[in-house]
């Protein structure tokens, strides 16, 4: 195997361990006020959201500026 093929296993496990250390230990529950409705999630399962939402937001945003810099060249 090579070192970038152990590096991604090992970020993926991380993420896994964290996630279920997140969602296990935080099982207070907090009510999150919305627009127009209030939903009741544990504080894990929230910040987990939060967290991917995050990630998700801010890959694509590196996606679109690469990209836009590769098109300038």
């Amino acid at each position: 195997m090579s070192f970038r093929t152990l590096f991604l296993v090992l970020i993926v496990s991380i993420v896994l361990l964290f996630s279920f250390l997140l969602i296990s230990l935080n099982k207070e529950v907090i009510a999150l006020d919305l627009f127009f409705f209030e939903l009741s999630p544990s504080l894990g399962t929230s910040l987990l959201i939060f967290f991917l939402i995050g990630t998700t937001l801010t890959l694509i945003l590196e996606l679109i500026f690469f990209l836009s810099k590769k098109g300038n060249k």
